[in-house]
């Protein structure tokens, strides 16, 4: 699964994915562009991770989230955030 099909699909905002890839939120919308990371960079590889991960969510129905409110979700977020960030990046290729 890709990055635009993960962007599509896993029901979070620019700004919530934004956070979850540890990057900013114009650096999502230009990735939605089009635009990637170079390959084999640290941040390419943590980009194929964290979107291999989200993509398993999805697939397994974990997302998109439920309803809930806004402190809560921007809660889970924050913590989905750690947890992301802190996986071991790709291998490089």
């Amino acid at each position: 699964m890709t990055f635009p099909h993960v962007l599509s699909t896993s029901g979070f905002t620019k700004q919530e994915l934004a956070t979850l890839y540890g990057v900013s939120r114009q650096t999502i919308y230009a990735w939605a562009g089009g635009s990637a990371p170079w390959p084999g960079t640290p941040t390419a590889r943590l980009v194929d991770t964290v979107t291999a991960a989200l993509a398993q969510w999805i697939v397994s129905g974990k997302l998109p989230l439920r309803a809930m409110d806004k402190a809560a979700r921007a809660r889970l977020v924050g913590e989905l955030a750690v947890r992301l960030q802190n996986l071991k990046p790709a291998p490089i290729k």
